[in-house]
């Protein structure tokens, strides 16, 4: 289901037209910022789910009514960032599109946290699963969701604005794992 949202992303991509090699190349260039840089991110951003959704299921013992909801839930949210990324490639400027998008990326990563959160509670996981794994990935997935939900309020100041915010995800991420990490080390 994941590697069909991430073709439908693929198929929503526009061809650019034109008579010569140069209003093609010009056409091109005009749907990088908006078309194509919001498919490398959606692309990115489900990718980077879906290998923390993978490592997650390797570490669940068994999986309960709850579980199946929640992983639905996420699902669902996955399968709906197609068209959360066409609404804001083709809604200009206008605010509507980052923070769908926003909040739908955000979505799915808080869900992430509960997934786990929940599986911890229930003991569901696997009595040999690495604790620390689990809390990288609720560390990871709840950054990506907080610097989505920050990118609201920079949305309504500026669409833009908000859409290239989403690009420190990435940074977020590695401070927040480099933190983490630091704090998790044994004291020798």
């Amino acid at each position: 289901m994941i590697a069909i949202a991430m073709t439908l992303l693929a198929l929503e991509l526009p061809v650019p037209h034109g008579q010569t090699n140069a209003e093609l190349w010009h056409a091109f260039v005009q749907l990088l910022p908006d078309e194509y840089l919001n498919f490398v991110i959606s692309f990115g951003v489900i990718a980077a789910f879906w290998v923390a959704h993978h490592q997650y299921f390797r570490e669940i013992h068994v999986v309960d009514a709850t579980l199946r909801r929640y992983n639905l839930g996420w699902l669902f949210l996955v399968v709906v960032v197609p068209f959360a990324t066409r609404v804001s490639s083709e809604v200009g400027d206008l605010i509507l599109g980052p923070v769908l998008y926003a909040v739908v990326i955000s979505a799915i990563a808080l869900l992430m946290v509960q997934m786990v959160r929940h599986a911890t509670r229930a003991h569901l996981m696997r009595t040999d699963a690495p604790t620390q794994r689990m809390r990288g990935l609720v560390v990871g997935t709840g950054t990506a969701a907080a610097v989505f939900l920050l990118s609201i309020p920079v949305s309504f100041a500026s669409p833009s604005w908000g859409k290239y915010f989403w690009l420190l995800t990435v940074v977020a991420s590695r401070v927040t794992n480099r933190v983490f990490e630091h704090r998790t080390v044994p004291a020798s």
